[in-house]
């Protein structure tokens, strides 16, 4: 395997016997055929033992994908980059990401691909590579059915084996956005339309889980019998970046933004589109998984570090202004990233979420002793896998890395402990206290629809978000108090939105006092957001959360500071933006 953080490409998942956790690796530095050895290179699965016992040939591990013939191969879905490789002329590469086992375990989805082994279990002895079928996924997007079929990303297995849930993501006009869907499963043996010709799985009755025209489904809508006054509304329909299903396979699992600097997990509900908020700790939530029985969830979180906190420390704040501000959380360098570090760690928390003094308990607590499981330097990387039985908890680490460290950067490189130097490792958490739950139990969730979505036809456009409509409005707290709020658009888009608030209070802890705005503006040709703040908050936290004057703290479209400076403080701690490359 690599010894780079990419040697780990997406996963791990449990098979249903919980005594093997399927993960997708990334193989290089094998000799080239005819030598056997060969089969070990790129992208693959392989399944790891979690009992202490071994496979027939003495290994913990076996190869799942390795040596399936490339006439097989080339049936599937491929892919030239994985892992931040890049294949070599003559490589054949199956998309297999995201690796999930079939109630059974004779299958799994892996990628936009079902590697099935028929009768046999993908762990067995018997299933050998040239046993193994390749399916790929399809979603057609044609209506007459032609083409390679529509773009899908981290997609997700429903527990019942049936259904699937997937992003997508779509141009809207300068701006990208991401949907989340849901279909069935329907195996082709024989298609007369589209690409590839080959026995495939369809992903039919699809629907989008976005509403387009209910206003009760936006952030905010105008009072209908007062248009001066604008409603927060209650969360409905949160799903961002599609994470999952609840293990009932009744429900999905996505993110939302309740307050200003926030990135929160919540449930909603398919029936009805509700959605329960999750997470509540300032900064970013994402990664996550609900346990077998539904009672608790493991989610990575960065609430142990402060890179987030200049923007997102003070709570109770409405997402207002995150119109335009939006991607100083999502930045890949200023945000809850840098470049290819995460800064999340693992957090095992109820199922009624964070909630008061109550913020659930980390995984790998210590010292951070170098090496260890708490070390600060290795953060855990999507996705969590919950054993069948609820007893184990499996995650994967990536240790910090140049350019993230080391050079002009004030972190130095560390170097691994781990055998040969490598910058990933496998990880299992086990919680002894736990009764096993009974395995083989599978989720029958019944026909899946989502009526307050979009029942998608081939052929229709994503549909189109409901936005705010420009105007003056007052915003009242749910608990009390009250803004005043202006939104402009230009071109069809907001330009600007301010909010002045006056002991402004959504739960009746956090008050808000003071004003914030931001400007869409353009400078040489180049767009820039112009964000004042001016702002103070008492109750549960006392602080304030002000922008460098006259000239405010200037970001670019993509989050990355361009002049002045946001400094907030909450109890007596006071927060700055992150440097470049740190």
């Amino acid at each position: 395997m690599s010894a780079y953080y990419d040697a780990i490409i997406e996963g791990p998942a449990y098979l249903g016997d919980a005594k093997h956790v399927l993960l997708s690796v990334q193989f290089t530095g094998a000799p080239r055929a005819p030598d056997p050895a060969s089969i070990y290179s790129g992208p693959q699965v392989i399944a790891i033992k979690t009992d202490g016992t071994l496979f027939a040939n003495g290994d913990s591990w076996k190869c799942i994908t390795c040596g399936i013939p490339d006439a097989t191969r080339k049936l599937g879905n491929l892919t030239t980059h994985s892992g931040g490789q890049t294949a070599k002329a003559g490589d054949t590469w199956l998309v297999v990401d995201h690796p999930q086992a079939f109630p059974g375990d004779r299958k799994m989805l892996a990628g936009t691909n079902v590697i099935d082994c028929g009768p046999h279990r993908l762990v067995d002895e018997a299933c050998t590579p040239d046993r193994l079928r390749v399916y790929p996924v399809r979603w057609n997007v044609m209506r007459d059915g032609s083409g390679k079929g529509g773009a899908m990303r981290e997609l997700r297995l429903n527990p019942d084996g049936i259904h699937v849930m997937w992003s997508h993501m779509n141009g809207t006009g300068a701006n990208l956005d991401q949907h989340g869907l849901v279909g069935r499963l329907q195996f082709n043996p024989a298609p007369k339309d589209g690409e590839p010709a080959v026995p495939r799985y369809d992903l039919v009755d699809a629907y989008v889980m976005t509403n387009s025209s209910d206003p009760t489904f936006a952030a905010f809508r105008v009072d209908p019998k007062h248009p001066a006054r604008l409603i927060s509304n209650s969360a409905k329909g949160a799903i961002g970046e599609a994470r999952g299903w609840t293990r009932d396979g009744k429900d999905a699992v996505g993110m939302g933004i309740p307050e200003a600097g926030a990135v929160d997990m919540y449930i909603t509900s398919l029936k009805t589109g509700a959605s329960r908020r999750l997470t509540d700790a300032p900064g970013y939530a994402d990664p996550i998984l609900m346990s077998p029985d539904d009672k608790w969830f493991v989610v990575f979180d960065n609430r142990g570090v402060d890179r987030h906190m200049y923007y997102a420390g003070m709570q109770g704040v409405p997402p207002l202004t995150d119109m335009l501000t939006l991607m100083v959380k999502l930045s890949d360098e200023y945000g809850y990233r840098n470049g290819q570090r995460r800064f999340f760690q693992p957090y095992l928390i109820d199922r009624w979420g964070d909630r008061g003094d109550y913020l659930g308990q980390r995984l790998n607590p210590g010292p951070g002793t170098p090496g260890s499981a708490s070390d600060p330097n290795w953060n855990a990387r999507a996705d969590p896998a919950w054993s069948p039985d609820g007893t184990n908890v499996v995650y994967w680490q990536a240790l910090v890395t140049a350019p993230a460290c080391g050079g002009a950067n004030p972190l130095p490189c560390p170097t691994s402990t781990e055998p040969g130097g490598r910058h990933s490792r496998l990880m299992i958490a086990r919680l002894p206290d736990r009764k096993p739950l009974p395995l083989g139990r599978v989720a029958r969730p019944g026909k899946i629809t989502v009526p307050w979505g979009v029942a998608y036809k081939p052929g229709d456009p994503m549909p189109s978000r409901i936005g705010v409509p420009e105007g003056k409005f007052t915003l009242a707290g749910r608990k009390g108090g009250s803004a005043r709020v202006e939104i402009r658009k230009a071109a069809g888009r907001v330009a600007f939105v301010s909010a002045s608030y006056d002991a402004f209070t959504d739960d009746g802890e956090h008050v808000i006092d003071g004003s914030e705005s931001a400007t869409l503006q353009m400078r040489d040709g180049k767009p820039r957001i112009v964000w004042h703040s001016d702002m103070r908050s008492s109750g549960k936290q006392t602080g304030t959360k002000k922008t460098s004057e006259p000239g405010g703290f200037v970001i670019s479209p993509t989050g990355e500071p361009l002049e002045g400076e946001l400094v907030t403080t909450i109890d007596g701690k006071t927060y700055r933006p992150v440097q470049k490359g740190t």
